[in-house]
């Protein structure tokens, strides 16, 4: 469940393949007005460009982002705030310093106002560093242009691009929820993991339009304050669209057993986990499941792990190292399973000779 700590799925996607679902064909009525609607998305290029290229100022845009927390939360620090996410600094040989803040992409309102520690390192920050900016005209038109990838369009159904193991699995666990696998079946499996993670989402009480992510970005794109992309829209979208049919049968097969329920439960735990800045609970690394796993969906699972997070993390480093090298003034927040680990970002940075400690909470 460490996926929704590092990835964006976009709510506007899932709520439009919802109404388009319903009818088994792809709703022809999405057009051009539609896609100027607000919306997160996830996507970017394999490569990593040069810190000139990614860092851009962000005026407001045209069209301001649909409610999100900082409509619904005070923007200002809050001497009160009994949350204390996972934040670091990260400095080098030359006293260079960024700030790090491991995130969660779906909160609560209860998670509002943010305490003084994250809120003043954002303020006097000269640069917001995210994963891609969800909030950027580039990414509420791609969110809606993914609709046209949705849906199988050369006679195949589901079916025939999953097993019936995981087809089975994935029936029984959507039984009784909105989404009923006889109205999925000529959508892709990638757009049907991301209906499936909603399923669960909705269950949790959390909101992905209150991630932390998307709240600063609020607060940036309001003031004006310079965005830099770790990554980007396109790269995010290749990725989901990348995956192999293998890796989301397994997805679905791993759903065998459990319950929306029990996924709401998991991401209730991250969300405490996160919420209290609990590393350790967040470093669990599922090695009990793996334990039960045949040498094939092992080597699956190796597969999706190094795309979703170890190649992701080492392009993420690279960025920080860049940005350090520059003497970049930078606020640094990304998904916090990318900093987990022994292939995470703050070992990797470690590794490489930077200092990094943790930021205590007064």
């Amino acid at each position: 469940m460490k996926k929704i700590l590092c990835m964006c799925i976009s709510v506007c996607l899932c709520a439009a393949m919802f109404g388009s679902c319903t009818e088994n064909e792809p709703d022809s009525s999405v057009s051009k007005a539609e896609t100027s609607s607000s919306s997160q998305a996830a996507a970017d290029e394999s490569s990593v460009p040069e810190s000139e290229s990614r860092a851009e100022s962000s005026s407001a845009p045209e069209s301001k982002p649909e409610e999100s927390a900082s409509s619904t939360a005070d923007p200002g620090p809050d001497d009160t705030a009994d949350i204390t996410p996972a934040m670091w600094t990260v400095s080098d040989d030359e006293g260079h310093e960024i700030t790090l803040l491991g995130s969660m992409h779906a909160l609560t309102a209860d998670d509002y106002p943010l305490p003084n520690e994250i809120m003043d390192r954002y303020n006097s920050a000269d640069i917001l560093a995210v994963e891609c900016d969800i909030q950027s005209e580039e990414s509420v038109q791609m969110s809606f242009a993914i609709l046209k990838d949705a849906y199988y369009n050369d006679g195949t159904t589901l079916k025939d691009h999953i097993s019936e193991e995981g087809y089975e699995a994935l029936k029984k666990y959507l039984e009784g929820t909105a989404y009923d696998i006889s109205m999925l079946e000529k959508m892709k499996a990638w757009a049907v993991d991301s209906l499936v993670e909603e399923v669960g989402l909705q269950l949790s009480g959390l909101e992905a339009d209150k991630g932390i992510d998307g709240y600063l970005l609020t607060l940036a794109h309001e003031s004006g304050k310079q965005i830099y992309e770790a990554e980007s829209v396109e790269f995010q979208m290749d990725m989901l669209l990348g995956f192999s049919d293998e890796i989301y049968d397994f997805l679905f097969r791993s759903l065998e057993d459990y319950t929306p329920q029990d996924t709401a439960d998991q991401l209730t735990d991250m969300h405490e986990a996160w919420r209290t800045g609990d590393f350790e609970a967040l470093d669990d690394s599922e090695e009990e499941e793996l334990e039960d796993l045949s040498d094939d969906d092992l080597a699956i699972y190796d597969e999706y792990n190094k795309q979703m997070l170890v190649d992701r993390n080492a392009g993420m480093e690279e960025c920080i190292k860049e940005l350090l090298s520059e003497g970049k003034n930078v606020f640094f927040v990304v998904g916090a399973a990318h900093y987990i680990g022994d292939d995470g970002i703050l070992a990797l940075l470690e590794k490489d000779g930077y200092k990094v400690e943790r930021v205590e909470y007064k």
